[in-house]
């Protein structure tokens, strides 16, 4: 028997080391950029620009600063990136159709295209099916209205929950919230509905978050034991929502006209076109409104400011003398969207300060594409990044970038008007977080 277990387990030891040779032969062979190619910045033979793997601004801001353009080019493993930066750069990055963003997620998500992308449009599992499915099903099908109807239940237990304790962990809380009206406009009440799955789900895909490391430039991420706990997090997820949709479906057979036609089998079309559960919920959000929640709490002037918008718009809609929990229940999305000019000032603030992305995206086209006016280019199959921080922490931009003031964006100072594209908290150009 222990000759059978440690046979085994050296010849796993043998097929790892094996399948890290073959990872490192292929780091260490790597295509050469062209000349006309931004400054190279030096690396190691594996892993190659290291510092980026620690500390992604910092590495952005020494490259760009090292640059007469700004923009720069480096190596991840064997991977040939190039980072922008500048007018010219965002430009580019953001305005280029030949930078694919679906393809640029596999440079810093190991496992991002597992599921296999096919380039035809009219292929299910193409990328442009999650965009349609969300647009005709939730947009068109049924409009924007039964996105407050279907977040009522859970907010309104949120708030209570929230109210009984006192004091909270916005973080903790916020989270749960966003897990449960994401799965409620998505029509999985199962989750929406239910506290501890809520959590369990949450957890799930938190765990799955921050995965990318120096380790998967030398292993093969299905061999990188970093990757275990995402793995079982992933393998999880995929039961539960694949249980709730097998129930769903018997039970729409049972009683077809209980449920939502509009929401039914919603997230099951995204999952079968090859989105997973984590695509669909990933985001800032919970992390954003924690934030303006702190802001708010700490700073008694915008507070009040805030407090005052809101009691303005509850007693211009109120009919009848409502309480001011019905009032807001019954405002219209439009109304949410244009009346609290002053709430979403304090969203695109906490955005600027909180959301410091590396954006990344890969040339897709067999040609280079060329940096603007700089006569520089991104290779053709290289990747681009582009360091969110360079402009929403630019001081010439931004002044006193690290203080949370909502006021920047109001209309007598419009401090995001200032340059091209000075403000990326939600995407640019032609792919944006709100499309």
């Amino acid at each position: 028997m222990l000759d059978t277990t440690f046979h085994a387990l050296a010849r796993g030891f043998y097929i790892l080391a094996f399948a890290c040779f073959l990872k490192w032969i292929r780091a260490l062979w790597k295509r050469p950029f062209p000349a006309n190619a931004p400054k190279l910045v030096s690396g190691y033979p594996v892993v190659g620009a290291l510092q980026f793997f620690f500390d992604q601004n910092g590495f952005c801001q020494k490259a760009r600063d090292a640059s007469a353009t700004g923009n720069y080019s480096y190596y991840l493993g064997g991977d040939r990136v190039v980072g922008l930066s500048g007018p010219e750069g965002r430009k580019t990055f953001f305005g280029n159709r030949n930078l694919d963003l679906d393809r640029g997620s596999a440079l810093l998500i190991p496992f991002a295209n597992v599921v296999e992308t096919p380039d035809d449009p009219s292929i299910d599992t193409h990328s442009s099916h999650l965009r349609f499915a969300l647009r005709t099903r939730l947009l068109r099908t049924q409009s924007l209205e039964i996105i407050p109807a279907a977040m009522e239940t859970c907010i309104s237990a949120a708030l209570k929950r929230m109210g009984d304790k006192c004091l909270i962990d916005p973080f903790v809380e916020m989270k749960l919230l966003y897990t449960q009206s994401t799965m409620a406009v998505l029509g999985v009440d199962e989750v929406a509905v239910t506290l501890n799955l809520s959590k369990k789900v949450g957890n799930l895909i938190s765990t799955m978050e921050g995965t990318f490391s120096a380790i998967d430039m030398t292993v093969p991420w299905p061999l990188n034991p970093l990757h275990i706990p995402a793995g079982i997090a992933m393998g999880r997820l995929c039961v539960i929502m694949l249980r709730i949709i097998h129930d769903q479906k018997r039970q729409q057979q049972q009683q077809p006209n209980k449920r939502d036609p509009g929401k039914q089998n919603m997230l099951q079309d995204m999952i079968q076109m090859g989105w997973s559960t984590r695509a669909i919920l990933k985001g800032n959000t919970p992390t954003v409104a924690s934030w303006i929640l702190m802001g708010l709490a700490t700073d008694a002037q915008w507070m009040a400011r805030v407090r005052q918008e809101v009691d303005q718009v509850i007693l211009k809609h109120r009919k009848n003398g409502e309480p001011a929990e019905e009032v807001l229940r019954s405002l219209h999305v439009n109304t949410w969207e244009k009346e609290f000019p002053l709430l979403h000032a304090c969203l695109l603030e906490t955005v600027r300060r909180v959301v410091m992305l590396v954006l990344t995206r890969q040339n897709i086209s067999g040609a280079d594409v060329t940096i603007g006016d700089t006569g520089e280019v991104i290779p053709p199959g290289a990747y681009a990044t582009y360091n969110t921080c360079e402009v929403t922490w630019d001081s010439d931009v931004y002044p006193d970038p690290q203080r949370w003031d909502p006021g920047r964006f109001l209309s007598d100072r419009t401090e995001h008007l200032k340059e091209a594209l000075a403000y990326t908290g939600f995407g640019s150009g032609r792919r944006k977080c709100r499309e």
